[in-house]
């Protein structure tokens, strides 16, 4: 398979030679696009060079290129591109040039700068390319190919760069301040209102760690793509590389009427025993937030670290910081912990917050908002607003029908349950934090608000409460704008920043809401609908602004209802789990390479039979084929037609195990046995596990007299919705079974637990079929038929077959013996595969001759670099829709 390399990894051989250097195909580290007067204009014809480049074809890489400079002559990319075509040419005085001229207009391109210095090295001319790639590295440390040249060079690593005199402002510089309950920022022309249109920036690509980070040309082309989207607000939780700043310093500096603002963050894991006093976690924690502030002022010099970039920070973004937001989602338990731990902390009083009453972790918090700005203003005479990050899990509202897990095992013991040792319920409502308790000082006049990311399907207050079932916004009824009224009304002083929000384009859905915004399950138009009303809703509750989560997806990332069975976890960043709804939320997505080229189905009918099949008989052909998220399936019946009914069934652990009969025991006895069969019947097409390999039992409590509650009405279900007494459950042990039953498990999954309110209300949980295949082609749809052609393309989701790590051919399945407190794997060669259909009343099945040996086997390519794609999805557009149309309540004179 074709692996990701970095854009700019241009393999040179002494002698002049350039070997060829290969790119991600679409990928987020593809094209530089500068930021320039007409960028728009150059961005297709550009796409379609770095498309050639990467193919080889310097041909058509440089008519492209040149096409997007008469679109735009300095368009950056295009410019920066066509000096890489020209050095794959041995054209170096020419790509020279092409790199200075980039250099000049845009210091902290790295890509340009590495091209400068390939070139200068071409030319024998040592002291330049030593010039280029020190540069190069100053701005990005990691930066492989400036390293590995400097080494050549002979070149000792970049000294501290030069600074300039810190010259302090004769008085208190802020360039941001909270005026009740909205944010205004200073201009030319004085103070004026900011609603806040955000989106949050995590930058992990496929393949890579959070702490991994892109290129310059990529930060430069994503602040471009925000600034289009109408983004005024990008949210980091991090430090990221030196170049990001600069980029955005260069955007800001030629955009001086519409800059991008920065909410930045101090990134922080859980203290050892949940003690955030820890003299030395605490120390750490306050170092970081120093080092933040250096690097917002371009003056911090930071070694890289854990969970964080570093490197040489020289760009000073502070005329554009709006705030900070400390902290992280501090998990309820951690904060149970720390209360029970100091009581003690009683309040807090600083020169520029104070916290009346509340509980140690408020205090704990006023000073660790204090201890930023203290150092912020001591150090350069400047300030901006702080927040400290916080949750509905922690926000200081009561929720009756949120029960603790005490109360709840109190509830089911009263009832004659028995409770397991750890109750499947969570803490949601057992401890508080409240920002109404920190009063800035008159010290502090950019002044203090509350943050919070609010989603509308989590907790299970969200879903259960009765008034915000009740509630509606001018939209309509919303149980997310009766939480958002709530928080507000508490709020009701100071501004509220809803920092996190949105719904994800997953396949797999991970809890049910009663509109229909599902933590996942949505076509990609249904989440731009979800994502604009939301954005909508926050403006009509009187907040402060939205910041929509998140730019990108990202690999890495882990949901409850799926990570258990992505094993090993810490390879997920591999691979893409359609079913895990974290990785799911990007305004831009991060696509699998492409396996079956062509947009379309009937696109890919050619290059379907392109490849092997796995079965050619009288009745049809089948072929298969497997990239970073599916196993992928191509049916083409013969003459031209269907069957009407179609069957697959899957070996993915031993022949030996598994259920040796089809479904319903149609047909005869199969040469292996499956742990899943696939059932296309009509406008159904439904997976099944054989009850050995179903990964999760949905057995109902019929134990107790009567019937919960009703469940509150849930629009838009999921396929097989079902409710009752049930709890998530996995089904111990993870051994496929022989058998000959024909007997078959739907794949449900329950998303929504039961649960019991604090007065004993009983809610029912709550689930749906994940086995029950969306129909519709790529991004939404798991499969599609052309009727007229014969053919069927499905795509199954690796978890789906229990899969826990497709790049590894990693399966469950646990040892034989005592069960393991670890749920257990093996790696495979690859999956068996067989086939049966039906067109009238008999059935024919692949292989015809019965015998194991004739079983087609399907195998795919390990890796340990994926291929991906950078696509834009629609919810892009109904942002930037909806960021020129919103009309913010808190705005009394009009929107920024």
């Amino acid at each position: 398979m074709n692996r990701r390399t970095k854009l700019a990894t241009l393999a040179f051989v002494l002698g002049g030679a350039l070997m060829a250097a290969t790119m991600d195909p679409r990928g987020a580290e593809a094209a530089p696009s500068g930021a320039q007067e007409c960028p728009a204009a150059g961005n297709p014809a550009a796409d379609r060079g770095w498309t050639a480049y990467r193919a080889g074809d310097m041909a058509a890489a440089r008519t492209a290129f040149e096409a997007a400079l008469r679109a735009c002559p300095r368009h950056e990319g295009a410019r920066t591109g066509l000096g890489y075509v020209a050095l794959r040419q041995d054209r170096t005085a020419e790509a020279r040039g092409l790199f200075d001229a980039v250099v000049a207009d845009a210091p902290r391109n790295v890509d340009a700068l590495v091209g400068l210095g390939i070139a200068a090295w071409r030319a024998q001319d040592r002291e330049a390319a030593r010039s280029a790639f020190t540069r190069a590295q100053a701005i990005d440390p990691a930066n492989a190919e400036a390293r590995d040249f400097l080494a050549r060079l002979g070149a000792a690593p970049p000294a501290r760069p030069d600074r300039p005199p810190l010259v302090l402002p004769s008085e208190l510089a802020y360039p941001a301040r909270t005026v009740r309950d909205r944010f205004e920022v200073r201009t030319a022309r004085g103070w004026e209102p900011f609603y806040i249109k955000g989106v949050n920036l995590g930058a992990a690509l496929p393949g890579k760690h959070p702490s991994q980070f892109p290129d310059s040309a990529t930060y430069v082309r994503w602040i471009e793509q925000m600034a289009g989207m109408g983004t005024n607000t990008i949210r980091v939780y991090t430090i990221h590389p030196p170049h990001f700043y600069g980029a955005l310093y260069d955007w800001n500096r030629r955009h001086p009427d519409a800059p991008l603002w920065i909410i930045h963050g101090v990134w922080a894991e859980l203290p050892p025993e949940n003690d955030f006093a820890n003299p030395q976690w605490e120390g750490e924690f306050f170092a970081d937030m120093r080092r933040v502030v250096d690097l917002l002022h371009g003056r911090a010099d930071i070694p890289e670290g854990a969970g964080h970039a570093g490197g040489a920070y020289t760009a000073n973004v502070s005329p554009w910081v709006l705030a900070y937001i400390v902290g992280r989602e501090w998990e309820s338990y951690s904060v149970v912990t720390f209360n029970r731990l100091h009581p003690e902390l009683q309040g807090f009083r600083g020169r520029f917050l104070t916290v009346r009453g509340g509980t140690p972790m408020d205090a704990w918090l006023g000073k660790a908002s204090e201890h930023i700005v203290a150092y912020e203003t001591d150090t350069y005479r400047a300030q901006r607003p702080v927040a400290y990050t916080n949750w509905p899990t922690l926000d200081p509202l009561r929720h009756p029908t949120e029960s603790t897990v005490a109360e709840e095992s109190e509830i089911r013991r009263s009832l004659g349950e028995q409770v397991p040792a750890q109750p499947a319920a969570e803490d949601n409502d057992d401890a508080g934090l409240d920002a109404n308790l920190v009063t800035p000082t008159d010290a502090f006049p950019a002044g203090y608000f509350a943050s919070y990311h609010a989603y509308p399907y989590y907790p299970d207050f969200m879903v259960l409460d009765p008034g915000y079932n009740r509630a509606a916004s001018s939209e309509g009824p919303s149980n997310y704008f009766g939480y958002l009224v709530e928080l507000k009304r508490h709020h009701d002083h100071m501004p509220v920043v809803i920092s996190e929000y949105g719904v994800p384009a997953s396949i797999g859905s991970a809890h049910l809401q009663p509109q229909g915004w599902h933590h996942g399950g949505h076509t990609e138009p249904r989440m731009a609908a979800i994502n604009a009303r939301m954005t909508r809703e926050i403006a009509e509750a009187g907040m402060a602004g939205g910041v929509i989560f998140a730019w990108i997806d990202e690999w890495f990332k882990k949901n409850w209802i799926v990570m258990d069975f992505e094993i090993p976890l810490e390879r997920t960043r591999l691979w893409h789990n359609r079913l895990d709804a974290e990785q799911h939320y990007g305004m831009l997505a991060m696509d699998p390479g492409e396996v079956v080229a062509g947009a379309t189905l009937r696109d890919r009918i050619g290059s379907w039979r392109a490849r092997p099949a796995l079965y050619r008989t009288p009745q049809g052909t089948l072929r298969a084929a497997a990239d970073e998220s599916y196993l992928w399936l191509f049916f083409e019946g013969s003459g031209g037609r269907l069957p009407e009914e179609l069957m697959l069934g899957f070996d993915v652990v031993k022949p030996q195990a598994g259920d040796f009969r089809w479904p319903g025991r149609v047909g005869n006895r199969l040469p292996v046995g499956l742990e899943f069969a696939l059932r296309v019947d009509g406008d159904e097409v439904r997976l099944m596990a054989d009850p050995s390999s179903n990964p999760l039992r949905t057995d109902e409590n019929q134990s107790i007299p009567g019937r919960p509650s009703a469940a509150p009405p849930i629009a838009d279900p999921l396929p097989g919705y079902f409710e009752g007494r049930f709890q998530r459950r996995f089904n111990r042990p993870y051994r496929s079974q022989a058998n000959e039953d024909g007997v078959y498990d739907s794949l449900r999954v329950v998303t929504n637990n039961r649960r019991f309110a604090r007065d004993r209300t009983e809610f029912p949980g709550l689930g749906y079929d994940r086995g029950i295949l969306r129909g519709g082609g790529p991004p939404d749809g798991l499969w599609e038929r052309l009727d007229d052609a014969g053919v069927m393309e499905i795509r199954i989701p690796w978890m789906l077959l229990n899969v826990t790590d497709p790049s590894q051919r990693r399966v469950l399945q646990d040892p034989d013996g005592a069960i393991p407190q670890q749920f257990g794997t093996v790696t495979v060669d690859g999956i068996r595969i067989l086939a049966a259909a039906r067109t009238g009343p008999a059935w024919r099945q692949w292989p015809a001759s019965g015998r194991e040996a004739d079983v087609a086997f399907f195998t795919w390519d390990t890796w340990e670099q994926p291929r991906w794609r950078e696509r834009v999805r629609p919810v892009y557009d109904a942002m930037r829709e909806v960021y020129r149309t919103v009309q913010p309540a808190v705005l009394r004179g009009g929107n920024r």
